[in-house]
């Protein structure tokens, strides 16, 4: 991860003054790197890890980091990591600009025409999120209470699939496709990524006191999907 870290500021500067201050701003309120881990883990599960495995690490961190920033525009959030976000130091403009910058330079990351197939993985991801941000701000306006329980569960499922899970499902996809791994390995790993995706934002719903009862209810069954595609994985790497 230090090598990585070395490479991701490398990739988050400008050659323009403006864009760069505000990308060095960025790159210094950085989170725990999740997905760009779950990119070299699903590449060592299957091989080694190579440029392709290292192309498409910068990439979903910078896809990450661009959502983050225009979505504290979409909340209208002022602190993003315990420091001001961007559209509260500069102003939304400066935000949307940086989050556009960021998407693009991933875009050109990923351009090797023999990341061709993780490339399309990734923008199908992309769209899946911000499907994911507009079906999440539509519920929160129209909520009134007459969803029957289990069409708000489903919808519940729906988004947090598309606005977190899917893309740490594409981290896993991309790590084994970087490395050549089979058909079905790629499915095994997507599997597990799909299952800890669901998990991981089920217990950030809990922490945040969001959805609270929902979330606490979905919480045991994708504790136990989680484990069960560990445990696919486990008995593949034992073939």
């Amino acid at each position: 991860m230090s090598t990585f870290e070395r490479r991701f500021s490398v990739v988050m500067s400008s050659p323009t003054l403006p864009m760069d201050e505000v990308l060095r701003y960025v790159r210094e309120g950085k989170g725990k790197r999740l997905r760009p881990r779950l990119v070299f883990m699903a590449a060592r599960l299957f091989g080694e890890v190579n440029e392709s495995t290292w192309r498409t690490a910068l990439f979903v961190e910078l896809l990450h980091t661009a959502t983050l920033v225009h979505d504290d525009v979409v909340d209208e959030s002022d602190e993003r990591r315990g420091q001001p976000s961007v559209n509260a130091k500069w102003d939304n403009k400066t935000a949307v600009l940086c989050g556009d910058h960021l998407l693009s330079k991933a875009m050109l990351v990923l351009s090797d025409p023999a990341d061709n197939n993780i490339l399309v993985e990734m923008l199908n991801t992309a769209l899946a999120m911000s499907e994911g941000e507009l079906m999440q701000s539509r519920r929160q306006e129209g909520e009134d209470g007459s969803q029957e329980a289990e069409d708000r569960r489903q919808e519940y499922l729906n988004i947090i699939e598309r606005k977190t899970a899917r893309l740490m499902k594409a981290c896993c996809i991309g790590g084994a496709l970087s490395v050549g791994a089979t058909q079905e390995q790629v499915a095994a790993v997507g599997e597990f990524g799909l299952n800890y995706g669901m998990l991981f934002q089920l217990r950030d719903d809990i922490a945040d006191n969001e959805n609270v009862a929902l979330a606490k209810a979905l919480l045991p069954l994708y504790e136990e999907k989680t484990l069960g595609a560990l445990k696919t994985l486990h008995q593949m790497s034992l073939q």
